[in-house]
């Protein structure tokens, strides 16, 4: 999957942006294909080169044109225009929360962990699902056809001379 989601920022030419949890705090990252490898954002002081950590990246891997053709849909049936101020941090707004129940005396209790996943689910049935709910999303909340919102996205990259 990681040389299907390289492969297909790549010639979408965009960036993906999500937020993911590890340990101690949330991160929010862009993932943009460069060089055949992903980049994430990093603090400067987790900055390294992974050719001098790593003895054996991967070698180039070529996807498959049907699952490559479904990870550019979906990537561009979830495009939208970033905007920095719609992204926030939860997992440090739900450590505070529980910082100041804990401070007036609440009862602060670990969560269950979740149940162990028993279904194998084949990605490439779970990637095509995912693009046709997001055309049926994008189809009834813009009321034009997929030309129409492909050449209003031209148009609009041709008046700005910039990216999205």
């Amino acid at each position: 999957m990681y040389a299907v989601l390289q492969k297909a920022l790549e010639r979408a030419d965009k960036a993906g942006i999500a937020t993911f949890v590890m340990p101690n705090r949330e991160y929010l990252v862009a993932v943009k294909s460069e060089g055949g490898i992903l980049h994430t954002l990093h603090w400067a002081d987790e900055i390294r080169d992974p050719h001098a950590e790593i003895d054996d990246l991967p070698q180039q891997v070529r996807p498959a044109d049907r699952e490559l053709r479904m990870a550019e849909q979906l990537i561009d049936s979830l495009g939208m225009d970033w905007h920095p101020s719609d992204f926030h941090d939860t997992y440090h707004e739900k450590v505070r929360e529980l910082v100041e129940a804990k401070k007036k005396g609440a009862s602060v209790e670990e969560a269950e962990q979740p149940a162990e996943a028993t279904n194998v689910i084949d990605l490439m049935d779970a990637l095509q699902a995912s693009v046709d709910r997001a055309k049926s999303r994008k189809g009834r909340t813009s009321g034009r056809t997929r030309s129409a919102s492909k050449k209003a996205t031209a148009d609009r990259r041709a008046g700005s001379g910039t990216k999205p």
